[in-house]
């Protein structure tokens, strides 16, 4: 019996493998032919229903472009959707993805990841001078990049297990689409990071000078007996930590909504994910427009001002809130963010 479906395995494995090889075979496997060639089930669309791959695959010189245009920045649209909704309707995307419009947008986790190393790189590459500065530049960039690797090597061991998981006979229905969902989301997670990576290669250079950053170093350095390292150890924590900010910031916004039914810890954690990545992201750019020089009280009142209104708008849109109850939750919401933020940065300096 073992015998025979070995054998019958062997044959699909075979016939598919025929297939893979078969000169101009990916053009002419049109969606609702045949079976999908990596997983062997019979395709009734543009995608297959067991395991997600695209029916009709392409195998032309311009496709080369395509797939390395995917794999660094996930284009098809997921990227250029999510961050004018993050920008400008943030409550709404988040509570469209709550409610499972999620197949259009990056995953919060992913956009989360994706923003805080590129705030760390840039945060790196800006805040530091002279011949020890750059000494120590160069130490925390290749301490960037080896944590980088370290995350993906686990992410791709972690998107590795669940697809021998699906690969296992037998497994019922529920189960494969309980892993399904998992494997997606470890992919988006890896997109992420090579989001992340991408960036990291083009981030090279000498730091130029960033007040800011440069002002919040030489705070931390005075009460250190060693600066340099203390400021990098700083940095670094807050990167490898960076998730910590989530859970701490949950409970303050379960007060908010003291026993409501309407809200479950889920919808808060997709709130705060978007809205500490969106932070990130801005935080970037000032930084970036400060190692310009563009650095008027002007520019700053703006981003400012922006955020102020980007958390109200998220909030507001994100709870279907009146106008009435954002603006009297509201303060408690701006001083429950600096508790998180004071409770984060308490937790780094002990940390060391």
């Amino acid at each position: 019996m073992t015998g025979g479906i070995e054998a019958a395995g062997d044959a699909v494995t075979g016939a598919m493998l025929a297939r893979a090889v078969e000169p101009g075979h990916g053009e002419a496997h049109e969606a609702g032919h045949g079976a999908c060639l990596n997983c062997g089930t019979a395709v009734t669309g543009h995608y297959c229903a067991e395991c997600g791959q695209a029916a009709h695959l392409h195998r032309s010189f311009a496709a080369i472009g395509h797939d390395i245009a995917h794999g660094v920045f996930h284009f098809e649209g997921k990227i250029f959707t999510t961050l004018p909704e993050l920008a400008l309707r943030p409550g709404q995307l988040t509570r469209r993805y709550i409610h499972g419009e999620r197949a259009k947008f990056v995953s919060p986790f992913a956009l989360f990841l994706f923003s805080a190393f590129l705030m760390y790189a840039i945060f790196s590459l800006t805040s530091h001078h002279g011949p020890e500065g750059a000494r120590n530049k160069v130490k925390m960039n290749s301490e960037a990049i080896a944590e980088l690797k370290k995350e993906e090597a686990k992410a791709d061991a972690d998107i590795a297990k669940v697809q021998a998981q699906l690969a296992e006979p037998g497994i019922s229905a529920n189960r494969r689409e309980t892993l399904q969902e998992k494997l997606k989301d470890a992919q988006e997670e890896r997109q992420g990071l090579t989001m992340a990576s991408g960036l990291t290669d083009a981030l090279t250079g000498e730091g130029v000078n960033n007040g800011v950053a440069n002002t919040v170093g030489k705070a931390i350095s005075a009460a250190a007996k060693d600066p340099e390292f203390a400021y990098y150890k700083l940095k670094a924590n807050a990167y490898k930590f960076s998730w910590l900010l989530i859970l701490i910031s949950l409970p303050f916004l379960w007060l908010l909504f003291p026993f409501s039914r309407r809200y479950k810890m889920y919808d808060h954690a997709i709130y705060v994910t978007y809205s500490i990545a969106f932070m990130s992201l801005l935080f970037s750019l000032s930084m970036v427009l400060t190692a310009v020089h563009i650095t008027h009280g002007l520019v700053t009142l703006v981003l400012i001002l922006f955020a102020g209104w980007h958390m109200y708008r998220q909030f507001k849109d994100a709870y279907q809130l009146s106008r009435t109850g954002t603006l009297l939750r509201l303060p408690l919401l701006y001083g429950f963010a600096c508790a998180s933020l004071s409770l984060f940065f308490a937790f780094l300096m002990m940390m060391g």
